[in-house]
């Protein structure tokens, strides 16, 4: 029986992520995806949005793997002059009790 490193199911944007790293790291692996091509799914259905990770609360665990996130995936499409735009966004407060929070 033939043997692989790694088996990757589901070739979204998280699938083709981790076979890619294992690639990297001179690892076989395999990726399987029920579709006929690649990020068909939920993948297919973002926001296109990289995002800065406001939302989540002040110093949580999301926040901060979001805002880092964020830097790595700047640099790689910098460093592998992958098209985009760092267009910023503006967050205004509709009333006065929402001037605290931003």
């Amino acid at each position: 029986m033939e043997q692989v490193d790694c088996v990757v199911v589901g070739a979204g944007v998280v699938g083709l992520a981790v076979a890619r790293e294992m690639a990297l790291q001179g690892r076989e692996a395999i990726l399987l995806e029920r579709e006929d091509s690649f990020g068909t799914i939920s993948s297919a259905r973002n926001s296109e949005v990289i995002h800065a990770g406001i939302y989540y609360p002040k110093n949580s665990l999301k926040a901060k793997l979001c805002v880092e996130g964020n830097r790595l995936l700047y640099e790689y499409c910098r460093s592998h002059q992958v098209s985009m735009q760092a267009c910023g966004k503006l967050i205004v407060a509709s009333d006065a009790s929402q001037l605290d929070d931003l």
